[in-house]
This record gives structure tokens, C-alpha cells and sequence, in this order.
């Protein structure tokens, strides 16, 4: 023993301490009956059980339908398992979108003089790349049966068809 210091002596002291508690408790903690553990477990098990039972009552399974339809029109928590930009994105996808402005717009008539064609809308004759009276509204194309207007502001072009 002359060969380990004082700290190597001081682990090896508490390691046979603490082999020695684990050989009493491994030897005194077996000596219970298994069946009677067992039986334990059971009336444990069976008393759950007889608990949950009672405390679900008879009208649950009449109202489930109502229960799962109720939580689901419940306002739900985002994804946690969400990331930043997908996140973002999502937030951005609920917000409410901006409705176009509704115009009334009438193609009531159709003109063709040399090769120019000409659309009467809303009582007023217009060419082809000409702006309407209606602010951000541009005539694209025209045609016997429709005409083609751009929404400069929304990028979007809107088909009319012609109206007797």
C-alpha cells in the first residue's frame, strides 16, 4: 500500500464503502414475497381503473362528438417546431388579405374603324392602351366579345365580357 498516495487511498476507501452497502442492500431488500408485490400491483391497478371509470360517467360518450367539434374550432397555437422564416411566413398568410376594390365597370359596345379598335364602356369609347376615367385602370386589349383591362396598382388584368 506504500505505492498509492493519500488521495488514491481515499477513493479506494470509499469504493469499498460504497460496494459494501450495495452487497447489504442487494442481500437485505430481497427477502420480500413476489406474490404479494404482486397482488399490490393489482389492487393498485384496479383501483385506477375503477376511478377513471367513475369519473368518466355514462353521458361522455353521447357528447364526444360535440367535445372534438368544440376543440377544434378553437383558435390553435402555431407549430412550435416552426422556424423563424416559416413562421413569418405563416403570420403572414393568416393576415387578412386586402380585397380589390370593386369596380363597375359595363362593355357595352364594340367599334372597329380602319384598324383601330375601339371598346364603349361605361357610355365612354376608349382605344386600345388608353386610360379609363376610373384612376389605375388601363384598356389592354379588346375584342368582339370581351375586353382586357389592367389594374396597374394590383398588377392584375381583369377579363369583362361584352354586355347586351
Amino acid at each position: 500500500m506504500d505505492r498509492f498516495g493519500k488521495r488514491e487511498k481515499i477513493i479506494l476507501g470509499l469504493m469499498a464503502i460504497v460496494v459494501l452497502y450495495a452487497a447489504f442492500d442487494f442481500l437485505t431488500s430481497g427477502k420480500k414475497d413476489p406474490k404479494e408485490e404482486m397482488a399490490q400491483k393489482t389492487t393498485e391497478l384496479n383501483t385506477f381503473v375503477a376511478d377513471l371509470t367513475g369519473s368518466l360517467g355514462k353521458d361522455t360518450s353521447k357528447n364526444l362528438g360535440a367535445l372534438v367539434f368544440s376543440r377544434a374550432e378553437k383558435e390553435w397555437t402555431p407549430d412550435p417546431f416552426l422556424d423563424g422564416k416559416t413562421l413569418k411566413l405563416w403570420a403572414e398568410a393568416k393576415m387578412p388579405v386586402k380585397a380589390a376594390p370593386k369596380i363597375e365597370i359595363a362593355y357595352t359596345g364594340y367599334l372597329e374603324i380602319d384598324r383601330n379598335r375601339m371598346a364603349i364602356i361605361n357610355g365612354v369609347e376608349y382605344r386600345e392602351g388608353e386610360s379609363l376615367d376610373i384612376q389605375g385602370f388601363v384598356l389592354k386589349t379588346v375584342s368582339p366579345t370581351r375586353v382586357i383591362i389592367e389594374d396597374r396598382a394590383a398588377k392584375k388584368l381583369l377579363n369583362f365580357p361584352l354586355q347586351e
